[in-house]
C-alpha cells in the first residue's frame, strides 16, 4: 500500500494553487429506479453518470479571492511519497467546476481557503477522475 507524505503542488487550469494543505475526493452516482406503473417493487436500478467532488484547502486567500464561481478547468494535484522507493501520484479531475469558496480568517493562525469543485462524467463510459504514478 502506498502512503503519501504531502501535496507537492496543486493547479486549477493555469492557476497555481499555492501551499495546499489537504485534498478530499468523493465519488457518487445517482440511482434511477426502474419499474412499471403496475409493479409493487423496483425491478431494476440504473446508475446515472458519475460525478466527483473535490475539496482543496490552501494556505492564504489571495488566489482564492481572484477565482470566480463557475470557472471550469482541470484540477491537478501531485502527491509525494512518504518513503523513498515509492513513486508519487498525480490526481487529475478533468472538467472540474468551481462551485464553492470558503475563506477562513483565524486569530492565531494563517488564513486558509477551501475550494470546492464538482466534475461529472460525459457518459457512462467516461470518468472525470484519473490517477497515475508520477515519474
Amino acid at each position: 500500500m502506498n502512503r503519501f507524505g504531502r501535496i507537492a503542488s496543486a493547479t486549477f487550469g493555469a492557476t497555481n494553487l499555492p501551499l495546499p494543505l489537504s485534498v478530499k475526493l468523493s465519488r457518487r452516482a445517482e440511482a434511477n429506479s426502474i419499474g412499471g406503473d403496475n409493479d409493487a417493487f423496483v425491478t431494476s436500478v440504473q446508475l446515472a453518470g458519475t460525478s466527483m467532488a473535490a475539496e482543496l484547502r490552501i494556505r492564504g486567500t489571495a488566489v482564492a479571492e481572484g477565482l470566480s464561481l463557475g470557472q471550469q478547468a482541470t484540477l491537478t494535484c501531485t502527491l509525494t511519497p512518504a518513503s523513498s522507493g515509492q513513486s508519487g501520484r498525480t490526481i487529475t479531475l478533468s472538467g472540474a467546476v468551481l462551485v464553492g469558496i470558503d475563506l477562513d480568517y483565524e486569530q492565531t493562525s494563517m488564513a486558509t481557503a477551501t475550494l470546492r469543485f464538482l466534475a461529472e462524467s460525459a457518459g457512462a463510459d467516461s470518468d472525470p477522475f484519473a490517477a497515475e504514478d508520477s515519474q
